[in-house]
C-alpha cells in the first residue's frame, strides 16, 4: 500500500506557484497566527489528523501556496481526508489579494492533477463554505459540474477525472506494429494490419473496461448539470470571489 506521508513528497510545481505541504510543526504556528475562528479550527483539524494518521498525511495536511518569484505565501489547500467512495473533497483559501489573477485556477488544477495521478482517485468534490474561497467561474473552468450537496444551502460541485482511452492508444500501436512486420513475416502488410489492430482493440478495451469499473461508486452524488452545461452558463451577478 502506497503511503503518503509528508516527508515523502516534493513541492509542486506550477508556471508561476509552488504548493508546499505542510508538516504538524507548520500548523501548529499558522493556527498560533490565524485571527479567523473558523480557519484556526481547520488548521486544528489538519495538525491533529496529521500526527494521528501520518501514512495519509498529504489527504489531510494544508498545502501551502506561495509564489514561484519571491516565495510570498499567498493561500491554502487541501483535502478533508483520503478517499471514499473513490472520492476526494476539496478546500481552498487564497488571500483576497491574489484572487484576481487566476491563482486560484492554477493551484487547483495542479492539486487535482496530483490527486487524480493517485490510486483510488476518480472524483474530486467541492462544498461551498466561509472558509472555501473557490468561486463558481473558477470550478466552471476547470469544468466542475454541480451536483446535490449533502449540506443544506450549500452548493456542491464535482469533477471526475478523465477516462482512459488505451482502445485507441493501442489500436494504434497495433496498427504501427501490423505495417512493420505484415509484410514481414506474413508477406502481406494487410494481414499484419488486422492482426495488429484486433490484438489492439483486445488489450485496449480491457484496461478501459478496468478504468470504468474501478470508477463506479456505491453511492454517486446526483448531477443537477453535466460539464457541459456547467461551462455555458452565466452566473446572475459576478461573485465577489470571482477572478
Amino acid at each position: 500500500m502506497r503511503h503518503y506521508r509528508i516527508n515523502d513528497q516534493n513541492p509542486i510545481k506550477t508556471k508561476r506557484l509552488i504548493l508546499t505541504p505542510l508538516t504538524a510543526k507548520q500548523l501548529s504556528a499558522l493556527e498560533a497566527q490565524e485571527e479567523n475562528e473558523l480557519l484556526r479550527g481547520a488548521l486544528v483539524a489538519m495538525r491533529e489528523n496529521v500526527v494521528g494518521d501520518p501514512g495519509f498525511a498529504l489527504w489531510y495536511t494544508g498545502w501551502q501556496v506561495s509564489l514561484r518569484h519571491g516565495g510570498t505565501p499567498i493561500g491554502l489547500l487541501g483535502f478533508h481526508g483520503p478517499a471514499a467512495d473513490q472520492t476526494v473533497e476539496l478546500g481552498c483559501d487564497i488571500k483576497a489579494d491574489y484572487r484576481k489573477d487566476g491563482f486560484t485556477e492554477e493551484a487547483i488544477k495542479a492539486l487535482c492533477d496530483w490527486a487524480f495521478g493517485c490510486d483510488g482517485v476518480y472524483f474530486i468534490s467541492v462544498i461551498e463554505a466561509e472558509c472555501n474561497t473557490i468561486s463558481e467561474d473558477v470550478l466552471k473552468r476547470l469544468n466542475f459540474y454541480r451536483i446535490e450537496s449533502p449540506v443544506a444551502d450549500a452548493a456542491a460541485w464535482e469533477l471526475e477525472r478523465t477516462a482512459s482511452a488505451w482502445t485507441s492508444v493501442y489500436t494504434a500501436l497495433g496498427v504501427a506494429i501490423g505495417v512493420s512486420f505484415g509484410q514481414i513475416l506474413f508477406d502481406n502488410m494487410a494481414i499484419g494490419i488486422a492482426i495488429g489492430v484486433g490484438a489492439g482493440i483486445a488489450l485496449g478495451s480491457g484496461l478501459d473496461a478496468q478504468d470504468r469499473a474501478a470508477r463506479k461508486r456505491e453511492h454517486p452524488p446526483k448531477k443537477l448539470e453535466t460539464p457541459q452545461e456547467a461551462a455555458k452558463t452565466e452566473p446572475d451577478e459576478p461573485s465577489v470571489k470571482d477572478e
